[in-house]
């Protein structure tokens, strides 16, 4: 498996607080992103923080955002929920009041708790979380706070998707679950159960798993043998960064005929861990907002092509993208960057995004946004390259996914400021 090495001390330090690269507190909106830049997925944390500093610079190059320019300050979570509160606070003591993170709910969860304390007992230092990717749909229902907005569609928005290309198609008969055993697989499991029936209706679960987290599992064979026993043609999982590299290259050595239907093994470290002919042996398929084949924005598509020059990498969560432009936006229509003023001004704010447009919901701070759901294709004109190297394979639109349908009721009741 490939995790990529964690970043070069050099460019941590430049971005960090206080780093010889960074620009005076007053002349700058610092955001601190606080996520894994060390420990095995540290290629996962890389990866977003080099888009979003990409994005930013763009931004402070057409002027930046009243005057100031926006700054990322990468924090070090290590992916635990002890470190990433430790990194808030150290945020938050330094004065920064825009924090951002995505990649473990459980972290997410830690944070939306951790800020609305902060926000409760301090009036005047208040802090807003600008969640990227950690997508538990919970924090939009019964766990909404007004201090907290989500730029990448929830668990249920992804399944919705997912489920609606499964249910077109006819190869798809007997489906198992694979999940991590917490926040994120633990939603996906029982919004499966809740939604499966009505949306892929030809069709039937035949198996349930959670698996513990997160990456304990060194030996897939067990799994695979159950999947074998249940006679499964399918398999729809949440699973991410070492569980689903694994878990899909196990499928592929033991010739199952048997595919997938994912959220996150599209992700660029992830199918440098499988590879192209384990990929194409599952017929991958995942959910996103778009991908570098799609028929997608000229802005959207520049910026894909701008990343894969400076990075070598194929470009992968444009919502990062959506994400701070809507901020940029929502802090010019407010005129100021002060985050209660900023939260204010995103709800019910509007943007052009790669597949049409999307809403930041005023009821619970979600995005709404057209999906896709595309396959892998060793003969997509765009192929996947991640540093430098070409996978010989891409993405092909298989679904597309309306803002419409995706649209789901929420549950959310927003104690407001």
């Amino acid at each position: 498996m490939t995790h990529g090495k964690a970043l070069p001390a050099l460019l941590l330090a430049a971005l960090s607080i206080g780093g010889p690269g960074a620009a005076r507190a007053e002349d700058s909106v610092r955001i601190a992103l606080i996520e894994p830049y060390s420990g095995p997925l540290a290629a996962v944390g890389s990866d977003f923080l080099q888009g979003m500093q990409l994005i930013v610079d763009g931004i402070n190059k057409s002027g930046g955002v009243l005057g100031k320019k926006l700054e990322i300050v990468p924090l070090d979570s290590a992916n635990s929920v002890e470190k990433t509160t430790e990194q808030l606070r150290k945020a938050i003591d330094d004065g920064i009041v825009y924090i951002s993170e995505g990649t473990s709910s459980n972290n997410a969860l830690a944070i939306i708790e951790q800020v609305n304390k902060h926000n409760e007992r301090n009036p005047d230092h208040q802090v807003l979380f600008l969640n990227h990717s950690a997508v538990t749909t919970s924090f939009t229902n019964e766990q909404c706070s007004f201090w907290h907005f989500r730029f990448d569609s929830n668990v249920d928005q992804k399944l919705a998707g997912l489920l609606t290309a499964m249910g077109r198609d006819e190869k798809v008969k007997r489906v198992f679950l694979v999940n991590q055993n917490y926040e994120l697989g633990r939603s996906v499991q029982a919004a499966a159960n809740q939604m499966f029936a009505k949306r892929v209706p030809k069709a039937e679960v035949v198996g349930d798993e959670l698996i513990v987290p997160f990456g304990k599992v060194q030996d897939f064979t067990p799994l695979v043998a159950k999947l074998k026993a249940a006679n499964a043609d399918t398999v729809l999982t949440s699973n991410w960064g070492p569980d689903v590299i694994r878990l899909i290259k196990a499928v592929a050595d033991s010739g199952l005929n048997i595919r997938f239907f994912t959220f996150y093994a599209g992700q660029a470290a992830a199918i440098s861990g499988y590879g192209k002919d384990a990929g194409l042996a599952v017929h991958l398929t995942q959910v996103t907002e778009t991908h570098e084949n799609a028929d997608q924005s000229k802005d959207a598509a520049a910026f894909a092509a701008l990343f894969r020059e400076k990075t070598g990498k194929s470009w992968y969560a444009d919502h990062t993208r959506t994400m701070l432009l809507l901020l940029a936006k929502a802090m010019t229509k407010a005129g100021k960057t002060d985050p209660k003023a900023v939260a204010l001004a995103l709800e019910g704010l509007t943007l052009d995004g790669p597949v049409g447009e999307i809403q930041m919901r005023a009821d619970d701070h979600q995005i709404q946004a057209p999906m896709l759901v595309s396959e892998m294709d060793q003969n997509a004109p765009k192929k996947f390259i991640y540093n430098g190297q070409d996978f010989g394979i891409g993405f092909r639109t298989v679904a597309n996914v309306p803002r419409a349908e995706g649209t789901l009721p929420t549950t959310c009741q927003m104690k407001r400021p």
